[in-house]
């Protein structure tokens, strides 16, 4: 996108967070977007907000099948973590107790059964950074991360983004500690 044209579109409000709502080729969809201008900066759109708005709107098939697999990763791993009050069926694992009460039979599922509420665009760093922002089936709000216009993993809400400067795939490294 065209700095001009995120100028344009952008509604500022009084936190300094820019809003706008675009069409996302790869979802098919509209979706609404929050500009985070960095630490310290005026509320205004910057020509790395309009090149990380532009890396989502170029995001394609492959990339939406790295976010499905990031959902299930979520899905999974959720599951496994916490107790989400199912009981196991006899011969059922804990995961597939779960996994049949929420109605998860697979990847596709996770990605389908899961809310995009935002897309929030985020300046001062490095690296171009885009969370798209997913309500999940275990009803985690998490962000799907988007550096430098690919799809590397997804973290909590709120996550801390320089980890990610350092190291794409921080937060999957740390799940997997958790997973032993």
């Amino acid at each position: 996108m065209e700095l001009q044209r995120l100028t344009g579109l952008a509604r500022w409000d009084d936190n300094g967070l820019g809003q706008f709502e675009w069409f996302v080729p790869m979802l098919g969809e509209r979706c609404e977007f929050m500009l985070f201008p960095a630490d310290g900066a005026p509320p205004q759109a910057t020509e790395r907000m309009a090149r990380t708005v532009a890396d989502v709107l170029a995001l394609g098939a492959a990339d939406l099948a790295a976010i499905e697999a990031l959902l299930w990763e979520e899905c999974c791993f959720s599951f496994q973590v916490a107790d989400y009050g199912v009981d196991a069926l006899p011969g059922e694992s804990p995961l597939d107790a779960h996994l049949r009460e929420f109605g998860v039979a697979g990847r596709a599922d996770a990605l389908a059964k899961a809310r995009l509420c935002e897309i929030h665009v985020d300046d001062g760093f490095a690296a171009r950074f885009a969370r798209l922002q997913y309500q999940t089936v275990a009803e985690n709000l998490v962000s799907v991360i988007v550096k430098d216009g690919r799809v590397v993993d997804y973290d909590d809400d709120g996550t801390y983004l320089r980890w990610f400067e350092q190291d794409e795939r921080y937060a999957h490294k740390r799940r997997q500690k958790v997973l032993g």
